[in-house]
């Protein structure tokens, strides 16, 4: 039987899908090397998948009375044999495919941040190991600003202040309320059903007609707008937080000592 070569000798050949084009560009692992090259593959392959779900999103509202058809006719039915009171019930259509793709969407944000913020490790910015945008007591994040506060090298004091004005003013923009609601996902209060399609009837002529489902909303904003909006805040933080990165790296190399030439 031949022998099978092991993974690490083989230089991997990636079939990229079309969500994934555009992310290499801000995601080029070339001018990277050690930890931070592989956490940077790491980003890349997360913020593709977060283009793919925010579009997936999207597309399923568009389609949402085609997709609540069977639950829209199910309530009908029940109109037509007895009639109820619509001031006094509101009705959900659920669709298990938009639960998955908001939970996917959220998981995928945090996951984004828990990768971007591993970096500052790798490149030298802070002294100690971080392993993800973690929480401090109530503070989302708060683990990163105490370690860009209170552990970092002397030479790097202001690129870890640069750093930590990024962070805290993306995170009152959108990343605590992203957090935030993910949070709500895994443990939702009792009675919440933000992740189905609220169905809205009236009666019309004797009958009952549904005028429209209404996907579900993060802060009064419908899932499929908000996930764009965060997706473009995602996009500019991103962008600027390896800009960041790549000015230190120019900056570390151009401190390195030119090798001596040992001949003399």
């Amino acid at each position: 039987m031949a022998a099978v070569s092991e993974p690490a000798s083989r230089t991997p050949i990636v079939c990229v899908d079309e969500c994934a084009v555009a992310a290499a560009v801000l995601f080029d692992p070339n001018p990277w090397s050690g930890n931070t090259k592989g956490l940077i593959q790491s980003c890349w392959s997360e913020y593709s998948v977060l283009h793919h779900c925010t579009s997936q999103i999207v597309a399923t509202c568009k389609e949402s009375k085609s997709l609540c058809a069977r639950h829209i006719t199910k309530v009908e039915n029940q109109w037509t044999e007895k009639k109820f009171d619509l001031e006094k019930v509101i009705i959900f259509g659920q669709e298990p495919d938009l639960h998955l793709l908001i939970e996917a969407f959220f998981s995928g944000v945090k996951s984004l941040l828990d990768l971007l913020v591993q970096l500052l490790s790798s490149g030298g910015i802070v002294n100690t190991k971080i392993d993800g945008f973690h929480r401090n007591k109530d503070i989302y994040g708060g683990t990163v600003l105490n370690a860009l506060e209170n552990n970092v090298p002397t030479a790097k004091k202001d690129a870890a202040a640069k750093f930590r004005v990024l962070i805290s003013a993306n995170k009152t923009k959108w990343i605590d309320q992203a957090i935030s609601a993910r949070d709500l996902l895994v443990h939702p209060e009792k009675g919440m059903f933000q992740l189905m399609f609220m169905l809205e009837f009236i009666e019309r002529n004797g009958k009952l007609v549904c005028v429209e489902a209404h996907p579900p909303a993060i802060g009064g904003e419908r899932i499929d707008q908000y996930a764009q909006h965060v997706l473009e805040d995602v996009d500019r933080f991103t962008s600027e937080f390896i800009r960041l990165l790549g000015e230190i790296s120019v900056t570390n190399n151009r401190e390195q000592p030119m090798p001596t030439d040992e001949r003399g």
